[in-house]
């Protein structure tokens, strides 16, 4: 895609401001137990150590000063494990702890809650806001991680982060449809079809994302409104449609979805694109299929962030910058399946993926996604809509 549509894309969903969940929608383009104190109520004891050195923006990179320990809070498998092993054999960091959460709302409740110890962790977008606004996450010194130079200017400056103080983007992508295409043999390719086969034929054989903001896009999209709807009335309509979808679904997972689908437990999921290249990979399962709904759907973006109280800054900044060398990015995309924000990354992934519509959605696709208003992830009657549909969920 020409960057001139990348920015047009992006300056539509950043319209609206942006804030905890449902981000921006727009462009083409997942451990656990820690023995931290956000698990176990001890004490993590940050390091004294000296300011680190800048790194070269390709390579390997010198730190001494770096820390032993780094401590992760990601969404699951959503880092390669090779680039992991990689990290601390250049940087001796020899506990790397990878704790995992399900969704935006179960972050923020962590946060909220108390939780500590954890140095780095990967919310959306939309949610940096009211993060910077409680003080969970730092201003991030630049000079450390000279490799953000290679990040999409396109993607920065945006309403959730105006003057790119706090975040670095991770990798972006789609909420749409997959699908188990020899078991699925009607035609899919629209919200509404979804919910008629999940309904219907494949009742009880339907996994969805455990996320607010993503869920809603379906109801909202088939009834023809704005993924930000906050009206009363529309929500009500959409509220009728999840209740009568509720008796039919099998479990709300974002962690293991893909497991369902590959024991063909599940044959349709309301997901992302992520277990996407690993179920195709697989000959057992290499008839799973990905649709963007004709009716339009939302585009992500996942970002890094430092946490106030990260015990181990130099190991932070050091990950920070080793995950964006081009070399590391372009693994991290062969093995996530999401599209990289870095542009020197992206001549060394495979042309097959770049081409895949699925990962890289053409222009025409994209014009009909949307941006999600941070304003309406704390908006009470799509809360309520949310727990009413999660309570009558066997």
């Amino acid at each position: 895609m020409a960057n001139r549509d990348l920015d047009w894309y992006l300056r539509q969903a950043a319209r609206t401001r942006v804030n905890r969940r449902s981000f921006l929608a727009a462009a083409g383009l997942v451990g656990g137990g820690a023995a931290l104190a956000a698990c176990t109520g001890g004490a993590t004891t940050a390091p004294t150590s000296a300011p680190g050195s800048d790194a070269p923006s390709v390579g390997p990179t010198t730190a001494p000063e770096v820390e032993s320990e780094f401590f992760l809070y990601n969404w699951s498998d959503y880092v390669n494990p090779d680039n992991i092993e990689t990290f601390k054999a250049e940087f001796g960091v020899s506990n790397y702890v990878y704790d995992t959460f399900a969704n935006n709302e179960e972050l923020l409740a962590k946060l909220t809650g108390g939780a500590s110890g954890y140095d780095v962790a990967c919310p959306t977008a939309e949610f940096i806001p009211g993060m910077v606004e409680e003080g969970f996450i730092q201003k991030l010194d630049k000079s450390r991680i000279p490799n953000y130079a290679h990040i999409d200017p396109n993607l920065l400056s945006q309403s959730w982060d105006p003057n790119n103080e706090y975040h670095i983007p991770k990798d972006f992508g789609t909420t749409g449809i997959l699908y188990r295409s020899k078991v699925v043999t009607e035609p899919l390719t629209s919200w509404r079809e979804f919910y008629d086969l999940a309904t219907g034929k494949y009742s009880q054989r339907v996994v969805m994302v455990d996320s607010l903001g993503d869920v809603l896009v379906m109801p909202l999209k088939m009834l023809g409104y704005s993924l930000n709807e906050t009206d009363p009335a529309k929500l009500d309509e959409a509220r009728a449609l999840l209740m009568d979808l509720a008796p039919h679904i099998l479990a709300l997972d974002s962690d293991t979805y893909q497991d369902k689908l590959s024991t063909e437990e599940a044959v349709l999921c309301l997901g992302w694109t992520g277990p996407l290249l690993e179920l195709r990979a697989n000959p057992e399962t290499e008839d799973t299929k990905y649709v963007v709904p004709s009716e339009g759907t939302l585009f992500w973006l996942d970002t890094w962030v430092m946490l106030a109280d990260a015990p181990h800054p130099n190991a932070s900044y050091a990950w920070l910058d080793f995950i964006h060398r081009p070399d590391i990015q372009a693994l991290e995309t062969e093995y996530n399946g999401y599209a990289t924000p870095n542009v020197e990354a992206k001549p060394l992934v495979s042309q097959e993926l770049l081409d895949d519509p699925a990962i890289f959605p053409p222009d025409d696709v994209m014009s009909n996604l949307e941006g999600a208003d941070y304003l309406v992830t704390d908006d009470e009657g799509r809360l309520d809509l949310w727990a009413d549909f999660k309570s009558a969920l066997g």
